[in-house]
């Protein structure tokens, strides 16, 4: 018996001996929920440049865009900036009379300080515009107008527009829009001082 003993703890060791033998790899991991997942540590990716369209038309219609969004994207900035500025000072009124007050001088003031800009828009310019607003502001020309200018003026003006073919109550979404897919992109690359 003790022949037998010795020979199977013999024949264990060599076979520990052997399976360590055969080599492997090292690697740190961590374990989740019960299994072993392998951790590696990569060093940083920059991606740089963006998508160029293939054909000449697509790369006409992108730079038409790039332009576009150049010319509209500082006014929206504007408009995002005095929007502000005056939701503050309605959140600090005190009564409603104040309010009134406040959102007469705000509609005057948009009013005077867009309408030069505006004119000098074309139809894509105006069409973009009222996207970048919704984008900066987080609600439609539409609704703003109907804020601080009230409902007859809102629907006036978006009478007008539509007239244009400019939609006030138009929204900005790049996840299912491929055009504000491609502004998005446009914006990031002005921010980044690529553009």
């Amino acid at each position: 018996m003790k022949r037998f003993f010795v020979l199977l703890v013999s024949v264990l060791a060599v076979f520990v001996a052997t399976a360590q033998k055969q080599g492997g790899i090292t690697v740190f991991g961590t374990i989740s929920n019960g299994d072993t997942i392998p951790l590696a540590y990569l060093e940083p990716v920059i991606v740089k440049g963006y998508i160029s369209p293939l054909s000449d038309k697509e790369q006409k219609k992108y730079s038409k865009l790039i332009r576009n969004v150049k010319k509209t994207y500082p006014i929206a900035k504007q408009a995002q900036q005095l929007f502000s500025a005056y939701a503050s000072m309605i959140d600090k009124a005190q009564n409603d009379a104040q309010i009134d007050k406040i959102k007469k001088q705000a509609y005057t003031d948009i009013k005077n300080k867009f309408k030069d800009k505006s004119k000098s828009l074309n139809k894509d310019q105006s069409k973009l515009l009222a996207k970048l607003i919704y984008r900066q502001t987080g609600y439609s020309s539409y609704a703003l107008i109907k804020t601080f200018g009230g409902g007859v003026k809102a629907t006036m003006a978006s009478s007008t527009c539509k007239a244009l073919g400019v939609d006030l109550k138009g929204e900005f979404n790049p996840l299912t829009d491929e055009q504000d897919r491609l502004v998005e992109r446009i914006i990031y690359c002005i921010e980044a001082g690529k553009l």
